[in-house]
């Protein structure tokens, strides 16, 4: 039983940390430095929104402000059949040049995406939702790197505003470690995904997917299989504000969870199609690791609960575990309570243990049919 245990440490040490070394350490080594010009293509700024009344116009405000030439930014609402006054607030911006393009039968966001692309004319598809804010200088920033013509994609960085809550401080010290390996990914390989706030792809490079997936994942998978790359931008800012509750995290986490999964067939389907081995690493280490990583921490702690009885080891690992998940536990029931100083220790342990619950959940219901293609806001 030892033995299964220390497998499982080294499969869940390769993922947290070993891999996130590894990617540095090519960084240095092996990076692929890409061209980056000061071209202007066409672009069209997809915005696909569902019930946003509260945030839409802050957001058309943002983007008929970004540091773009006006003649080459098309932009456009894409309304998923929204119930409240979404559609109407659009409108009032027409004679600003926004267009609103609505799907009254409220297929979802990637059906909805799907169906605008088509009417737009951009040489490139800048996509966002209605709540990322973007740095004025976000799309100078983004669209450099197309001058290479290796790069098929680009994903910006996603800043966020922190409260001060656990939940919200568990999530700050995650998004350091997220920056720090994927702009480690980025110099020496490919992403392999992409940020529903701020992304942008080549027009011939979009393909349709099926409802019940997402973008986020498939766009650099099809870029991949065009043997070009997927680069992180680090000054393409969109920033966007941090859920205070771990209650509101989890509920998106499960969201997430179920679209990870419904995209590992439609993965599989198409990895002899890909041209780039360093995609095919980077997709295992970084992504399928990540979303096998709540069954190896509950196999984990299954293991050593059961070798405890004749294993020092054993009991010495369940009772860290125990220790860990008790504090996580302490910190949800706590949250509205605890001061910052506090929260900053308390949070990690949170958002750790939040994620990957919500990620085992949504496991179960992937492999109970369960399918996400109509959605809705995630709010505090």
């Amino acid at each position: 039983m030892d033995a299964l245990i220390v497998t499982l440490l080294c499969l869940l040490g390769y993922t947290y940390a070993g891999y996130p070394l590894l990617a540095a350490l090519l960084a240095r080594v092996a990076a692929r430095p890409h061209r980056r010009e000061p071209i202007e293509p066409t672009v069209s700024l997809v915005i696909v929104a569902y019930n946003e009344e509260r945030d839409i116009a802050a957001k058309l405000e943002n983007a008929l402000a970004l540091d773009y030439p006006r003649d080459k930014l098309e932009i456009v609402v894409a309304s998923d059949g929204s119930s409240d006054r979404t559609d109407e607030i659009v409108r009032g911006f027409a004679d600003r040049g926004v267009q609103l393009f609505r799907a009254d039968d409220h297929p979802g966001k990637s059906g909805t995406t799907n169906r605008v692309v088509e009417t737009t004319t951009g040489e490139l598809l800048v996509f966002s939702d209605a709540t990322g804010v973007y740095a004025r200088g976000a799309l100078r920033a983004l669209v450099p790197n197309f001058a290479d013509p290796t790069v098929g994609a680009v994903t910006g960085r996603v800043s966020y505003r922190y409260g001060g809550s656990a939940a919200a401080e568990g999530f700050r010290a995650y998004q350091r470690l997220v920056v720090f390996a994927r702009s480690a990914e980025s110099q020496w390989g490919t992403e392999t995904s992409t940020s529903g706030s701020i992304s942008a792809i080549r027009r011939p490079l979009f393909q349709p997917i099926p409802p019940h997936l997402d973008f986020d994942f498939c766009h650099p998978l099809h870029v991949a299989m065009a043997g070009l790359r997927t680069v992180y931008e680090v000054d393409a800012l969109s920033e966007e504000e941090a859920r205070e509750h771990s209650g509101s995290e989890f509920a998106a986490r499960v969201r997430m969870a179920i679209l990870a999964y419904s995209f590992v067939p439609y993965l599989l389907r198409r990895l002899p199609r890909v041209r780039s081995p360093r995609y095919l690493f980077q997709i295992l280490s970084h992504k399928l690791m990540r979303w096998a990583a709540p069954v190896l921490l509950l196999a984990l702690l299954v293991a050593s609960a059961a070798a405890a009885p004749s294993s020092p080891f054993a009991r010495l690992l369940l009772l860290l575990q125990l220790l860990f998940y008790a504090t996580a536990l302490l910190a949800h029931l706590l949250q509205s309570h605890i001061p910052r100083p506090a929260a900053r220790l308390l949070g990690p342990p949170l958002f750790f243990t939040t994620i990957h619950l919500a990620f085992l959940v949504g496991l179960l219901r992937t492999l109970r049919g369960h399918r996400i293609a109509t959605w809705s806001p995630h709010r505090n």
